[in-house]
């Protein structure tokens, strides 16, 4: 199985990048944090809710704690791109309880459109965040909290005025799979059961989702179940033999091999991890 792509970030990450190379992500993508998204300049070719979208200038994508996403160049050479991920907890440090609640109530993960005139200001309001962040002194923090509330707020105001970007969608059978693995993940899944859904052979159905979705069947059903385990490891204590049963898997062992294999980490080590931090 190919590793699944996970980036913990218990601080503010901030990435700027310009790329001259196709650049495929070579496996589905999740976070434990929200992430914002910026094209600025290029094209990328988005896999995110059952839709293809093509990205942009000024598109701009958000993406709530361990949404799974895939992004890949096909045939464009460059791109130039600016990722923020955070914690909106966080902003509890500067905003009341109704304040935090209203925030949270508006950033909502979507793909938007942005005017030219709102892209440079997303761009000056991320730059602005990463500039007080890298900058050690009186008041630093406070001016990086303050920052990020403009940056959100901001945003905010984007995703209720702009026009949410168009996609491909998917087919209607891959949908309808990825719909019964997000649904039955807890059950013992096969291919066989799940191309009898799809109304489609085997070979058929292995090969049109890997197509629309950059994952194996298999890969997606451990990603999805893997999504599951990690937000359990973190938000509950919960046994890892219990987690096991609510998630898929066969026992603990399976658990914590399939675990293994892709983070690198024993889920309870990681689980003891999480609470040192």
């Amino acid at each position: 199985m190919k590793r699944t792509a996970f980036s913990s970030h218990n601080d503010l990450y901030i990435n700027y990048l310009k790329s001259e190379n196709k650049h495929n992500m070579s496996v589905q993508h999740y976070h434990d944090t929200y992430e914002i998204y910026l094209q600025l300049s290029g094209k990328r070719y988005l896999f995110y809710d059952n839709t293809c979208y093509t990205l942009e200038r000024g598109d701009l994508a958000i993406f709530a704690p361990f949404d799974i996403h895939y992004a890949e160049s096909r045939e464009s050479d460059y791109y130039e791109r600016y990722v923020v991920n955070f914690r909106l907890e966080d902003m509890s440090k500067i905003l009341d309880s109704g304040e935090f609640h209203l925030l949270k109530q508006k950033i909502n993960p979507c793909v938007v459109h942005l005017t030219e005139d709102r892209t440079q200001k997303v761009f000056e309001l991320i730059k602005r965040v990463d500039e007080y962040y890298n900058r050690k002194g009186l008041f630093s923090d406070k001016l990086v909290y303050l920052a990020m509330l403009q940056l959100f707020v901001y945003v905010a105001e984007c995703i209720d005025d702009e026009t949410a970007t168009d996609g491909e969608k998917i087919s209607p059978q891959i949908i309808e799979v990825m719909k019964y693995i997000n649904k039955h993940y807890a059950e013992d899944l096969n291919l066989d059961n799940i191309s009898d859904i799809a109304c489609m052979s085997k070979y058929h159905l292995c090969r049109k989702f890997k197509e629309a979705t950059g994952a194996t069947l298999l890969q997606y059903i451990n990603n999805v179940r893997l999504t599951k385990v990690h937000s359990m490891l973190i938000n509950t204590d919960m046994p890892i033999e219990e987690i096991a049963e609510c998630t898929g898997f066969s026992s603990s062992m399976q658990l914590t091999r399939v675990f293994k294999s892709v983070y690198n980490i024993p889920p309870r080590t990681f689980r003891k991890n999480q609470k040192v931090l």
